[in-house]
């Protein structure tokens, strides 16, 4: 069993967790006196060291947002549509540097390497309370195409939120630009950019539930408009497809169920984080009252928005739902056409059968009729010609043989020809016997 990591220390084998290689990385700074939110593109190195002695001021300061946004790498295998979200943006200096100025809590490693969708919160609490350090990490599935890891550290004592998100696309870095530049006040919320997170998941996953419907709905359409024939309409490559979108739904909806699960917690946590805040303000300043409030408010709305998603994720579950149920629906009513049509097919071939019974029985009737009739005429016929032969002699005089002395010779031929008639169909029997026992013991053995 692995306990939830509470130190705040990052080791080596916490960074061979991540692959490093300097890429253009988003840096978004919002400081309290100022509405606009600052942005700067770090490219280098040399970009990072000027940007790291600016910040080193900075970041002391009360009431503002830190936010890294790390680029997408580039596929690594042909094929492929994302890298990993662990291979970052940064060297591993910069990367070093950036934990210990952002605060950032090293428990980010699992969450990466966890590869599933999940939430987690950790309240550091130190000796000292300007040394307390409020964080979370959040991460999407990554069996998905789009997948987003984050990191958020809310330190109490400055009232500043530090945030790294990994992995981002160019649309999800203007994305989360937008939405950061959107929200106003809102972003002295440290919880906002979880809620951020999760908005950008719900669009992910309702663009691929919308996606699938769309699909199978294309696929369908002509199911209700015209007339059907499961034997020219459900080919091998439609049966294919048909039954693609039921795995892809099914698998969806499995993830929707993780991201629900996720999102419940996140419920749990906001009521969690309001209470640690209301616990621990200082009484003797009356901005804790004004900042509990406004957290309370804020996480009010927050609630009611993730209340939101997660209902809309069971309208998209029952959609994919859908998909399941109707393509379950057709593929049994094709095996019902095809079992349908094997039995109409089998019931014809017994009515020929019958028929080619019913025609056997009669000629088999009328051969017996001719063979009873060969067996009655046959001996008569057979000592007619034995005595029409010249053979006998009926007119004989007296002292005359009656029988020729060459009746030995009708004999001899007559048996003979006899014998030999008889081994030859002994031989061409047992051959044909040989041959079909071949056939036999060769077709057994195929089967085996």
């Amino acid at each position: 069993m692995e306990w939830p990591v509470e130190d705040m220390a990052w080791t080596n084998h916490d960074l061979r967790m991540f692959n490093f290689q300097a890429r253009p990385t988003v840096v978004l700074w919002k400081p309290e006196s100022d509405a606009t939110v600052i942005r700067a593109v770090l490219r280098d190195k040399i970009d990072w060291e000027n940007w790291f002695e600016n910040a080193s001021s900075t970041t002391s300061r009360g009431n503002e947002l830190h936010i890294a946004l790390c680029s997408r790498a580039e596929p690594i295998f042909e094929g492929e549509e994302d890298a990993p979200v662990s291979y970052l943006s940064v060297t591993r200096d910069t990367w070093e540097r950036l934990t210990r100025l952002f605060h950032i809590h090293r428990s980010i490693t699992r969450s990466i390497a966890r590869q599933v969708a999940c939430f987690s919160s950790f309240y550091v609490e130190e000796s000292k309370s300007t040394n307390s350090r409020i964080c979370f990490t959040a991460r999407m599935s990554k069996y998905l195409p789009r997948d987003l890891a984050l990191s958020v550290t809310y330190v109490p004592s400055i009232e500043s939120t530090f945030a790294v998100v990994y992995g981002c696309n160019e649309d999800q870095m203007q994305d989360f630009e937008k939405r950061i530049r959107e929200a106003g006040d809102k972003t002295k919320y440290p919880l906002l950019l979880i809620e951020i997170f999760a908005e950008l998941e719900r669009e992910r996953l309702v663009t691929m539930a919308d996606d699938l419907v769309d699909s199978f709905t294309l696929r369908s359409e002509h199911l209700e408009s015209g007339s059907w024939n499961p034997s020219t309409d459900m080919s091998n490559d439609k049966a294919k497809e048909y039954l693609s979108l039921c795995v892809q739904s099914r698998s969806l909806v499995d993830h929707m169920r993780a991201v629900k699960r996720q999102t419940s917690k996140l419920l749990t946590e906001i009521d969690e984080f309001g209470s640690y805040c209301a616990l621990h303000k200082n009484e003797e300043h009356h901005k804790e009252g004004k900042r509990v409030r406004r957290f309370k408010k804020a996480g009010f709305h927050m609630k009611k928005r993730l209340q939101d998603i997660m209902n809309e994720y069971d309208d998209k579950m029952d959609e994919c739902n859908m998909i399941v149920g109707n393509t379950t629906l057709a593929m049994q009513t094709v095996w019902n056409q095809i079992a349908r049509h094997d039995s109409d097919l089998n019931t014809r071939i017994a009515h020929a059968n019958t028929t080619v019974a019913m025609e056997a029985k009669r000629e088999g009737t009328q051969m017996k009729l001719i063979a009873l009739l060969g067996m009655v005429y046959l001996p008569f016929s057979s000592v007619a010609a034995i005595f029409s032969m010249d053979l006998f002699d009926w007119k004989a005089q007296d002292g005359d043989p009656v029988v020729s002395k060459y009746i030995w010779i009708f004999a001899v031929i007559a048996v003979g020809l006899t014998a030999i008639t008889f081994l030859v169909w002994h031989r061409i029997t047992s051959r044909h016997e040989r041959v079909a026992s071949k056939d036999v013991v060769e077709l057994q053995s195929k089967m085996a």
